[in-house]
């Protein structure tokens, strides 16, 4: 069984990689969003597994891109965040976030990848019908949730 579980959120700038941290600490959203948050353990006693989890924030405006490599080379799981509300963002998905993480990554070892759709409380639909070919394309992808934030 593993020791612990480190888990990196990534994603183009704005998207709400922080604010979805932030939320699940304080368990409501944050009227102050920082560029990036610190690293948060959840204990091991307060998850499933009873493993302690790590979740790491990536922010393009306060990190290197060799911080970014060393991150993906230590992660277990990879939340690729956009937003739902955001066609750059979506399209980023597939010209840059799969691409980068699949060129750190052993291929025999890849670690799993989680679509993140956030901030579906700004649009009228789903965008589920979006990112479902991009889920076929890509094996590595272990599934796709929309998160809404308000």
């Amino acid at each position: 069984m593993r020791k612990d579980v480190r888990i990196l959120l990534v994603g183009e700038p704005k998207v709400g990689k922080t604010s979805l941290i932030m939320s699940l600490v304080s368990e409501e959203f944050p009227d102050d969003v920082p560029l990036r948050a610190e690293e948060i353990t959840i204990p091991a006693d307060v998850t499933p597994e009873r493993v302690p989890t790590h979740i790491v924030d990536y922010s393009e405006a306060e990190q290197s891109d060799e911080q970014l490599y060393q991150e993906i080379s230590k992660a277990n799981v990879i939340c690729i965040v956009y937003s739902v509300n955001n066609k750059k963002s979506i399209e980023k998905v597939t010209s840059h976030w799969i691409p980068l993480i699949n060129d750190r990554t052993d291929k025999d070892s890849r670690v799993p990848l989680i679509l993140v759709g956030n901030k579906s409380d700004l649009v009228e639909h789903s965008s589920m019908e979006t990112i479902l070919p991009i889920m076929n394309q890509y094996s590595d992808i272990e599934t796709c949730v929309e998160v809404r934030e308000h």
